[in-house]
């Protein structure tokens, strides 16, 4: 009977040991560097350190939401209370768990949705960054209908998710000194000083095209399906939706569709590509690389939206309220 014991114990070591090892193994070859994902927990982990209920505007989005919107010039020129829950890559329906996950804390009453990727739904895929990142989000009802969009019923695909070893495995041939850090919350406090907003100085001319040749198409059925989910929150919550489009150097091509949507469903959408008087954005100064705008672009875009929201929408004046979160930022620059 001992031996046995000595046996099973060892058995239940072993095992213990092999799923240790794996799950750290997943932290190391995680994706970083430039395509990475530990900037993506630290902006999750940082809006989920938000007071409940001290946000009155929220923007989602892709980077170009991320690195395009300059929240604390929202708070600057205009007193809101925004806060930018971007992240990278976000397809529509990412942003809209993203949109689901800050309901469970916050009670905002205006939001922001830029649409680069609004036609672009993960569905029936395997693992990738975007996803993989969304494990910084406790799980809830819109998470695991989130992950059943994405991984169907495909059990290696919820495994690759939970043991990220499987799905990253080979990134070892590329190991970088962050892999090697573990994934970190040293970023955190920085997305906390500028309400979410990714912050980027590099500057790059491009060129940016007449939207007025820009091939139009329809919206496909899977995001539609998204946005009416988000319309229909918004609506049972009073929540004011605003649907935006940042310029950049391609084209894009569902400025007539979100027009009609938006129409139809009592939303607003503000093409920038036709604000670029209006805004200022300069093709020259104001763009980090080809898509994303830098941190004079991001100010612009604040500018104009905000004066937006100010003159549509009935918005507390943060400035007026002392100790507010963004005045406490704001002295921190």
């Amino acid at each position: 009977m001992e031996q046995i014991v000595k046996k099973l114990l060892g058995l239940a070591t072993i095992v213990i040991s092999l799923v240790f090892l794996i799950g750290q193994a997943g932290k190391l070859l995680r994706p970083v560097g430039s395509a990475g994902t530990d900037v993506a927990f630290q902006a999750i982990d940082a809006f989920h350190s938000m007071p409940q209920d001290s946000i009155e505007v929220i923007v989602y989005g892709s980077s170009h939401a991320w690195a395009g919107l300059d929240t604390m010039e929202l708070y600057k020129q205009y007193g809101i209370g925004a806060y930018n829950y971007g992240c990278n890559w976000q397809h529509i329906n990412t942003s809209a768990l993203f949109f689901e996950d800050s309901l469970r804390t916050q009670s905002p009453k205006v939001i922001l949705i830029e649409t680069y990727l609004v036609d672009e739904v993960l569905n029936d895929v395997d693992i990738n960054g975007e996803i993989y990142y969304t494990r910084g989000i406790s799980r809830f009802e819109a998470k695991e209908r989130y992950l059943k969009q994405c991984f169907g019923d495909n059990i290696d695909r919820y495994l690759s998710y939970y043991v990220p070893f499987v799905a990253f495995h080979m990134n070892w041939i590329d190991l970088q000194k962050e892999n090697f850090r573990g994934i970190s919350c040293e970023g955190t406090e920085g997305f906390r000083e500028t309400m979410g907003y990714l912050k980027v100085e590099t500057v790059v001319p491009i060129e940016i095209g007449n939207y007025r040749n820009f091939e139009q198409r329809e919206l496909c059925m899977e995001a539609q399906k998204v946005l009416n989910h988000i319309m229909q929150i918004c609506r049972e919550q009073d929540i004011d939706v605003v649907f935006y489009t940042t310029p950049y150097q391609e084209e894009y091509h569902y400025n007539d569709a979100l027009k009609k949507y938006t129409e139809e469903n009592g939303a607003q959408y503000i093409n920038l590509f036709e604000k670029l008087e209006e805004t200022k954005i300069n093709a020259d100064t104001d763009f980090y690389d080809g898509g994303h705008l830098n941190v004079t672009g991001a100010r612009k875009v604040a500018d104009y939206l905000g004066k937006y929201i100010t003159e549509n929408y009935e918005i507390t004046d943060m400035r007026e309220i002392d100790g507010n979160l963004w005045e406490n930022n704001w002295k921190k620059e």
